[in-house]
Protein backbone atom coordinates (compact mmCIF):
# COMPACT_ATOMS: atom_id res chain seq x y z
CA UNK A 1 0.00 0.00 0.00
CA UNK A 2 2.89 2.31 0.91
CA UNK A 3 4.08 1.99 -2.42
CA UNK A 4 1.06 2.75 -4.41
CA UNK A 5 1.13 5.84 -2.61
CA UNK A 6 4.17 6.67 -3.34
CA UNK A 7 3.89 6.00 -7.07
CA UNK A 8 1.03 8.50 -6.88
CA UNK A 9 2.33 10.97 -5.14
CA UNK A 10 5.43 10.81 -7.83
CA UNK A 11 2.91 10.81 -10.50
CA UNK A 12 0.92 14.00 -8.81
CA UNK A 13 4.38 15.46 -8.65
CA UNK A 14 5.57 14.90 -12.13
CA UNK A 15 2.08 16.52 -12.96
CA UNK A 16 2.34 19.53 -10.99
CA UNK A 17 5.48 20.39 -12.95
CA UNK A 18 4.21 20.39 -16.11
CA UNK A 19 0.98 22.28 -15.34
CA UNK A 20 2.91 25.51 -16.03
CA UNK A 21 3.92 24.23 -19.69
CA UNK A 22 0.18 24.70 -20.60
CA UNK A 23 0.35 28.57 -19.94
CA UNK A 24 1.20 28.42 -24.06
CA UNK A 25 -1.42 26.02 -25.55
CA UNK A 26 -4.85 27.86 -26.96
CA UNK A 27 -7.36 26.51 -28.72
CA UNK A 28 -8.11 29.84 -31.22
CA UNK A 29 -12.00 30.18 -30.98
CA UNK A 30 -12.41 33.14 -33.65
CA UNK A 31 -13.87 31.21 -36.95
CA UNK A 32 -13.63 33.75 -39.21
CA UNK A 33 -10.93 36.28 -39.43
CA UNK A 34 -12.75 40.09 -40.90
CA UNK A 35 -11.59 39.91 -44.33
CA UNK A 36 -13.09 36.45 -44.35
CA UNK A 37 -16.36 37.00 -42.84
CA UNK A 38 -18.12 37.99 -46.06
CA UNK A 39 -15.54 36.57 -48.35
CA UNK A 40 -15.76 33.06 -48.48
CA UNK A 41 -16.59 30.46 -50.83
CA UNK A 42 -18.08 27.59 -49.12
CA UNK A 43 -18.78 26.77 -45.44
CA UNK A 44 -18.76 23.46 -44.20
CA UNK A 45 -19.44 21.79 -40.77
CA UNK A 46 -17.98 17.91 -40.69
CA UNK A 47 -18.44 15.74 -37.85
CA UNK A 48 -17.12 12.43 -37.26
CA UNK A 49 -18.38 9.44 -34.38
CA UNK A 50 -17.25 6.68 -33.31
CA UNK A 51 -17.61 4.07 -30.44
CA UNK A 52 -15.72 1.68 -28.80
CA UNK A 53 -17.58 -1.03 -26.11
CA UNK A 54 -16.79 1.93 -23.57
CA UNK A 55 -17.71 4.76 -24.90
CA UNK A 56 -18.61 6.42 -28.54
CA UNK A 57 -18.71 9.99 -29.15
CA UNK A 58 -18.16 12.82 -31.99
CA UNK A 59 -16.20 16.19 -32.85
CA UNK A 60 -17.48 19.10 -35.40
CA UNK A 61 -14.73 21.00 -37.37
CA UNK A 62 -15.86 24.04 -39.54
CA UNK A 63 -13.92 24.05 -42.84
CA UNK A 64 -13.60 27.50 -44.55
CA UNK A 65 -12.44 27.84 -47.93
CA UNK A 66 -12.50 31.15 -49.02
CA UNK A 67 -12.54 33.02 -52.36
CA UNK A 68 -9.24 32.46 -53.31
CA UNK A 69 -9.36 28.92 -52.64
CA UNK A 70 -7.48 28.93 -49.29
CA UNK A 71 -8.89 25.96 -46.81
CA UNK A 72 -9.60 26.89 -43.22
CA UNK A 73 -10.54 24.11 -40.43
CA UNK A 74 -10.86 24.79 -37.09
CA UNK A 75 -12.06 22.46 -34.61
CA UNK A 76 -15.74 23.78 -32.60
CA UNK A 77 -16.35 21.07 -30.18
CA UNK A 78 -17.19 17.51 -29.41
CA UNK A 79 -19.20 15.48 -27.18
CA UNK A 80 -18.38 11.92 -25.47
CA UNK A 81 -20.33 9.19 -23.75
CA UNK A 82 -19.72 6.72 -21.86
CA UNK A 83 -21.80 3.44 -23.05
CA UNK A 84 -24.44 1.86 -20.56
CA UNK A 85 -23.76 -0.74 -18.24
CA UNK A 86 -26.17 -2.63 -19.67
CA UNK A 87 -24.24 -4.61 -22.55
CA UNK A 88 -25.16 -2.96 -26.43
CA UNK A 89 -23.87 -3.96 -29.42
CA UNK A 90 -21.20 -2.17 -31.67
CA UNK A 91 -23.35 -0.92 -34.05
CA UNK A 92 -25.77 0.29 -31.45
CA UNK A 93 -23.04 2.38 -29.69
CA UNK A 94 -22.36 3.65 -33.21
CA UNK A 95 -25.47 4.59 -34.04
CA UNK A 96 -25.69 6.26 -30.55
CA UNK A 97 -22.25 8.57 -31.89
CA UNK A 98 -24.13 9.09 -34.84
CA UNK A 99 -27.34 10.56 -33.01
CA UNK A 100 -24.59 12.34 -30.77
CA UNK A 101 -23.36 14.14 -34.05
CA UNK A 102 -26.70 15.38 -35.17
CA UNK A 103 -27.67 16.94 -31.94
CA UNK A 104 -24.02 18.55 -31.93
CA UNK A 105 -24.78 19.81 -35.59
CA UNK A 106 -27.73 21.22 -34.12
CA UNK A 107 -26.33 23.04 -31.28
CA UNK A 108 -23.46 24.19 -33.55
CA UNK A 109 -25.92 25.70 -36.34
CA UNK A 110 -28.42 27.20 -33.56
CA UNK A 111 -25.42 29.27 -31.92
CA UNK A 112 -22.97 30.09 -35.66
CA UNK A 113 -26.60 31.29 -37.50
CA UNK A 114 -25.11 30.62 -40.60
CA UNK A 115 -26.23 28.43 -43.38
CA UNK A 116 -23.52 25.41 -43.37
CA UNK A 117 -23.38 22.25 -45.24
CA UNK A 118 -23.06 19.82 -42.59
CA UNK A 119 -21.16 16.32 -43.35
CA UNK A 120 -21.54 13.54 -41.27
CA UNK A 121 -18.86 10.34 -41.05
CA UNK A 122 -19.07 7.12 -39.81
CA UNK A 123 -16.39 4.32 -40.18
CA UNK A 124 -19.50 1.67 -39.38
CA UNK A 125 -21.68 0.88 -42.48
CA UNK A 126 -24.54 -0.78 -40.51
CA UNK A 127 -25.26 2.78 -38.88
CA UNK A 128 -24.72 4.32 -42.61
CA UNK A 129 -27.30 1.52 -43.87
CA UNK A 130 -29.61 2.25 -40.43
CA UNK A 131 -29.61 6.39 -40.49
CA UNK A 132 -29.88 6.17 -44.80
CA UNK A 133 -33.00 3.40 -44.23
CA UNK A 134 -36.19 4.10 -44.58
CA UNK A 135 -38.18 4.88 -41.16
CA UNK A 136 -40.67 2.05 -42.16
CA UNK A 137 -38.53 -0.71 -42.15
CA UNK A 138 -37.83 0.07 -39.00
Amino acid sequence: MKVFLMDIISLWAEWCEEVPQLTGFSIPRCYFSDPLVNNFETLELRLFSDASTKAYGTVAYLRVTSANKEILTSFVASKNRIAPLKTLTLPRLELMGALLSARLSSNILKALNLDIHCFFWTDSKITYFWVRGQPEKF
